[in-house]
Formats: C-alpha cells, sequence, structure tokens
C-alpha cells in the first residue's frame, strides 16, 4: 500500500529549538509527528485501514522517543519544553475538532425557491423570500366634479391626467418549520406609508396627491405586518391554522400579488375582499377536494386596532366566519397557485366557492356600517380557473348583502332603520402565451353596488340614501418573463363610468390599483395605462 496517501494535511509549521547539535532535527520531527498524530486519529478513527496504518506511525514515534531518551537522558524535556509542545499539540487538535464538528453537524443551505438554512434532520427551517414591484401609471380623466383644485389651471372641469412613479410593493417574508416538519411558520412585514391600510401597499402610496400626510416620494413609509401565523400539519391532508392570514374566501385574493396575470388584482376583487384577518382556520383536503373555514375577526381585519370587541363603542364587527370550497376536476392543486398557465404546463380545471358572514357590532363613524348599527354581512363568491398548459381562463361571480337593524338606543330615539342592499360584481380574464416568456392578456370587469360616496361605499343609519352605483372595466395588456424571478407587465384599462369609491365592502382600499375616484358615477370615464417591474426571491 502507497503510505503517501496518509501523509498528514495539516503542516505544523511551529519550530521549537531546545536541543542543540545534531539532535535538533530529531525533535522536530517528533513534535511534527505528535501533531500529525492527533490529527490522523481524529480523521481517521473510522476507517479500519487508516487506523492501523495510524497505529504503525504510533509505534514509529515511541521508537522515536526511545531514542531521543536514550540519547539526553531525563533532561531533553524540561516543564517547559513540555508546556511549549502541549500548546502546539492543542492547537492543532481544537481545528481538527472544528473541522470534525462542522462536518458532523451537515447542516444545508442554498437558494430553492427562496434562501435557505436547515438542520439536516429537516426539523428546522427558515426560508427568507423578498418581493418588490416599482410601478409607473397614468390616468386621464374627464371629470367635472373629481377635486377641482388638481383641474387645469382656469378650467376646473377640463380633462385630468394623474401620473407618477411608486413602490408598490416591498416585501420580505420569512417561513420555514420547527421542532419537527409538521410545526410550520410564516412572517411576512411589508413596506407601506403611515396610516394606511395594509390593503393599500406602495410606500408612494399616492404619487399624485399634493398636500397631507402621502403628498411626496413615499412620505411616512412604515412596515406593517401581513402574515404571521403558525401551522399545524396534522396529517392526511388537515391542518390548522393560527394568527393573521388571509381570509379563505376569494381565489384572486389568495394567490400572491407576485402571481398575478395582470399588473394588479381586479377592481371587483378589491371591492369584494376580505383581506387579512386575525383568527384559527382549519383545512382538509385529497386529491380532488379542498375545504377551508375559519372563525375570524372579519373582513380586513374590521375590529382589530382603533376598533374593538365593545359593542358600544367603535367596533366594526363582533365575529365572522369565512369558507371556501374547491373542487379539482382535472390537474394539480400546485397548478393553481398563479393566475397564469405557463406553456409546457399541465392542463387543469378547478371550480370553487366561498362565503364570508360576519356580524358587526356598534360603531361610532363611517366605515362598514355607520353610527349606532348593528351591520350584518353576508359576502359569497363562486368561480372556475382552467390551465391549458400555455393559456389560461379565469371567470368569477361575487355578491354582497348588507343588512342594518336597530342596535341600541340613543337619548331615547332607536338607531339603525332595518335598510339592506345588496352588491354585484363579475370578471373575466384570460392570457395566453405567443412564446415561451411572452404573455398577451386581456378582462372584463363589471360590478353594481348602493354607495353614498365619500371612502366608504356603505353607509346606514337614520339618513341613509342609497345610489346605485356601475360600471364596466376592460383592459389589455402583456407579461415578459424575464427568469422567473423578473417580470415586467405593461396594460392598458378603460373604466365606462367614474370610480366613485375608495374601499370595498369590507373598507378594503381599491385605490391601490391606481384608478382614480371621482364625485359622482356620471363624472366621465377613465383610462389607465401602467408598467411595472417585478422581483421576487
Amino acid at each position: 500500500m502507497d503510505d503517501a496517501r496518509y501523509e498528514p494535511r495539516v503542516r505544523v509549521n511551529t519550530k521549537i529549538t531546545f536541543i542543540s547539535g545534531a539532535h535538533a532535527m530529531s525533535l522536530t520531527k517528533f513534535v511534527g509527528l505528535l501533531a500529525f498524530t492527533a490529527v490522523a486519529t481524529s480523521a481517521t478513527a473510522a476507517s479500519v485501514e487508516a487506523t492501523n496504518d495510524t497505529n504503525a506511525q504510533i509505534a514509529e514515534l515511541k521508537k522515536e522517543l526511545n531514542e531521543l531518551k536514550s540519547q539526553n537522558g531525563d533532561k531533553w524535556l524540561t516543564e517547559e519544553r513540555a508546556s511549549q509542545i502541549r500548546g502546539v499539540v492543542q492547537d492543532v487538535m481544537a481545528d481538527a475538532d472544528t473541522r470534525s464538528s462542522l462536518q458532523a453537524t451537515a447542516a444545508t443551505s442554498g437558494y430553492n425557491n427562496g434562501f435557505f438554512i436547515a438542520s439536516p434532520d429537516g426539523n428546522f427551517k427558515l426560508q427568507v423570500n423578498g418581493q418588490v414591484q416599482v410601478r409607473s401609471s397614468y390616468a386621464w380623466q374627464t371629470n367635472s366634479a373629481w377635486n377641482a383644485s388638481r383641474a387645469t389651471p382656469g378650467n376646473a372641469n377640463a380633462t385630468k391626467a394623474q401620473y407618477g412613479t411608486e413602490i408598490r410593493r416591498a416585501k420580505l417574508s420569512f417561513s420555514g418549520n420547527v421542532v419537527d416538519p409538521s410545526w410550520q411558520y410564516k412572517v411576512t412585514m411589508a413596506y407601506l406609508p403611515s396610516g394606511s391600510q395594509v390593503a393599500n401597499a406602495g410606500i408612494n402610496y399616492n404619487p399624485y396627491a399634493t398636500s397631507g400626510a402621502n403628498a411626496g416620494n413615499g412620505s411616512g413609509a412604515t412596515a406593517n405586518l401581513e402574515d404571521a401565523y403558525i401551522n399545524k400539519d396534522m396529517g392526511n391532508g388537515m391542518s390548522l391554522k393560527m394568527g393573521q392570514f388571509k381570509s379563505p374566501f376569494l381565489r384572486e385574493e389568495l394567490v400572491s400579488s407576485a402571481n398575478q396575470l395582470g399588473v394588479e388584482r381586479s377592481v371587483v376583487n378589491q371591492m369584494f375582499s376580505t383581506g387579512w384577518t386575525d383568527g384559527i382556520q382549519f383545512t382538509a383536503s385529497n386529491d380532488t377536494l379542498m375545504g377551508m373555514v375559519s372563525f375570524n375577526n372579519g373582513g380586513n381585519n374590521a375590529n382589530f386596532a382603533t376598533q374593538n370587541m365593545n359593542t358600544t363603542d367603535g367596533a366594526y364587527t363582533q365575529y365572522a366566519i369565512t369558507g371556501r370550497v374547491q373542487w379539482l376536476a382535472f390537474g394539480n392543486w400546485a397548478q393553481f397557485n398563479d393566475m397564469t398557465s405557463m406553456r409546457g404546463g399541465g392542463q387543469g380545471l378547478m371550480l370553487g366557492a366561498g362565503f364570508n358572514w360576519q356580524h358587526g357590532g356598534n360603531q361610532d363613524t363611517g366605515g362598514v356600517g355607520s353610527a349606532n348599527t348593528d351591520a350584518g354581512f353576508f359576502t359569497y363568491t363562486a368561480d372556475a380557473s382552467w390551465d391549458l398548459g400555455g393559456a389560461n381562463l379565469y371567470g368569477a361571480f361575487f355578491g354582497n348583502f348588507t343588512s342594518s337593524l336597530p342596535q341600541q338606543t340613543v337619548a331615547g330615539v332607536p338607531q339603525g332603520n332595518g335598510s339592506s342592499i345588496q352588491s354585484y360584481g363579475a370578471l373575466v380574464q384570460g392570457g395566453y402565451f405567443i412564446s415561451d416568456n411572452t404573455e398577451l392578456f386581456g378582462s372584463w370587469q363589471w360590478y353594481e353596488t348602493a354607495n353614498q360616496g365619500g371612502n366608504n361605499p356603505i353607509t346606514v343609519g337614520s339618513n341613509n340614501v342609497f345610489n346605485a352605483q356601475m360600471n364596466n372595466i376592460f383592459s389589455a395588456g402583456v407579461n415578459i418573463y424575464l427568469t422567473k424571478n423578473v417580470k415586467f407587465t405593461f396594460d392598458t384599462g378603460w373604466a365606462m363610468n367614474g370610480i366613485v369609491f375608495q374601499g370595498g365592502i369590507y373598507n378594503q382600499a381599491v385605490a391601490g390599483t391606481n384608478y382614480q375616484t371621482a364625485g359622482d358615477q356620471n363624472s366621465g370615464g377613465q383610462w389607465l395605462g401602467r408598467a411595472q417591474v417585478q422581483l421576487v426571491f
């Protein structure tokens, strides 16, 4: 056997000369052999062949030691010299132990749909994901009633154009598992303007503002918490989620903003969306059927923060129940994690339906319901998604029923008038890949809702006056996928009537779509052009 393959890889360059004459070289050899023995013993213990070789070298070392002792007697090794030798050996052993320890942990790290680090057994994992969307938009409308101060100088009724660039989304997400793969977690931070709802997103939320907290480039930007939950996988397709998460209601809302067909989710989705909420959710699924049900705080955390559970002061919602069911006719669940269908992908068809029912407590002013009322909300949807491996088609219908019931008496006068209102919406969209990385898409959206104008579209109370608002919005655009991590999107849209709301059924912000709100429905249509670059990791 060639002994050269076992030549030590760790060289000790420290040379201690404490023997003069012919024996200096022999002691140097002794120190080197001693250091080698420490490394070889630690690194090759698992190998029988290597161990035998090490034993042979130890025997050689003993022989050399005996020769040194016979030549120098008992004076060859003083305490000082022994301490020096021990120091050298300890340094070598520490280095060997460190290398062995790092190797033994076998921790994994790298990139797989996100940067990650994990224990060798997979029981502990941390994954980091991020998203940045930079968007420029141009809105053009004829509007005789919308903010005359921003009209063309000298003509308050002239055509208005608003444009700007914004950071639509800047997110950082941490996810993984602890203890074992069944205990999962996710925490997502979104950087948003101060005082805005999570749903608004965008550091430069309102690039058209001339004054106020949102004026300028990112004034008052803060970090907001989106996802913050623990999910327990109980096996057999069942799981329990606790914390803050998206309500299991609208399919378009449940798909990440990074995986939408167009620049932004549809206006009707924003109108009817329940957004994020706090609560608990149970999910059960198999190869063809999935069901989700949640007991939560209501749409867009309507009783969180400045609102509360008190039935006499500021509570938008006392409780809510949200549910969704999905049937997979063919395909697989994973392909419906986005709103498109890449070339080469499989075909699939999924049908879904969902509902949100919540009971509103008394509230002071505005918002969902109005002062001193006790409103109930029942919102529902049905949808179909069809992937064709290079083309896709999606359709959804939305509805909402809101009732206002007398809740209390103020100064001897019953509050709330028992009125009820209904709102409806629909969306059809589709995309087609003309090449491996270029996708054309288009959509049609329609909604009809009761609206009194202003920030809160549904106002119920002793003075409620409902005005039916209806609109049709058409859009078309193109996606260019440079890689799966970088995407350019360009689209244009036309709203046939004035968009008179800023918030949806559950106070979900619609302004993030970049359509500009108007004073009334009859104030004229609106053109919107948007260009966006997205980076995800």
